[in-house]
């Protein structure tokens, strides 16, 4: 187990020593996933569907298009001790939205040795991101900011560094449909071993619409709203493949389907095309006029497990 947790570091994070000294793939694979499980349960396809305080992450712009202010919670366990933990606060006042979060994922329990034989203590790989925001509504668009500030860690090796992520949004029909572009992770870090880590760049278009809503023959009082959203995204950067280890940046897109019962109790599934490794998300949700209580489950392919995501969020 240890030597697959090993080799699932190198190429899910992206940022050991190995890759350091082979110039290729990028780091901070957290910030490819979304923070909290609403995202997660739509395989990310949400650059067009506001997330409360996890917007800082996928499109800021959506900051401001939220109908209240929230604070978001979000924790993620992901193959034996890997975890994602997030926790956010978006703060609406009239056509301004400012934003603060904190989004760190860390794995623990990699022995350590100088020499063949017992191992030294055991170190843990970790990334961090504290992060504030701000979104405007101009009327006839909605313009936000994101910066970042970053550290990562590796046994005793340490880097720091920023990044910016700058977004735009627009809705249309009383909010049935809006759409998103977002440019994502622009910036850069201090050198970990040898080497500055790359960041995961990443250009993303998306649309969200409320496509029809129906009640069931024998129960007229349970509307049933479906929701479909889609996201196209262009990774800026090369990235070391997660299964087979090849460098690529090709596009992909992501497809997300909502099913909101009586305004009460919402279904969620997502897909995304090509050989990746996160190709389908499920998810549930309880929404209420104060707090929402979501969950997702995100299968991953090529026997690296599954990811399980409990998330809460406040409205005020």
């Amino acid at each position: 187990m240890r030597l697959f947790l090993t080799s699932f570091a190198v190429f899910l994070m992206n940022s050991s020593i190995m890759a350091q000294s082979s110039s290729i793939g990028t780091g901070f694979y957290m910030l490819e996933n979304a923070p909290t499980p609403a995202g997660l349960a739509l395989n990310e396809a949400v650059t067009a569907v506001p997330q409360g305080a996890a917007s800082l992450y996928l499109n800021p712009a959506l900051l401001v298009l939220n109908t209240t202010s929230s604070i978001d919670i979000g924790y993620s366990s992901w193959m034996e001790e890997s975890n994602y933990i997030f926790g956010g606060a978006n703060f609406i006042n009239g056509k301004r939205a400012f934003s603060l979060g904190v989004y760190n994922s860390r794995i623990d329990g990699f022995e350590q040795r100088t020499i063949p034989g017992a191992a030294n203590g055991e170190f843990a790989i970790s990334y961090l991101s504290l992060t504030a925001g701000l979104a405007y509504d101009l009327d006839f668009i909605s313009l936000g900011f994101t910066g970042q500030y970053l550290n990562e860690e590796n046994a005793q090796f340490q880097a720091s560094g920023y990044a910016f992520n700058f977004g735009a949004a627009r809705d249309f029909f009383d909010s049935k449909l809006t759409t998103g572009l977002s440019v994502l992770n622009i910036g850069k870090l201090d050198e970990l071993f040898n080497e500055a880590t790359s960041l995961p760049e990443l250009l993303r278009m998306g649309v969200s619409l409320d496509l029809f809503e129906f009640a069931p023959p024998k129960n007229s009082d349970l509307p049933v709203l479906v929701r479909l959203s889609s996201d196209y995204v262009r990774p800026l950067n090369d990235r070391e493949s997660l299964h087979d280890g090849e460098v690529q940046n090709d596009p992909y897109f992501n497809f997300g389907l909502r099913l909101n019962f009586a305004e009460v109790l919402e279904l969620s599934s997502g897909f995304r095309t090509g050989e990746r490794a996160k190709q389908f998300s499920f998810g549930a949700g309880i929404v209420t006029d104060l707090i929402n209580v979501n969950y997702a489950y995100v299968p991953y392919r090529f026997g690296f497990g599954s990811l399980n995501s409990i998330g809460l969020q406040y409205k005020f």
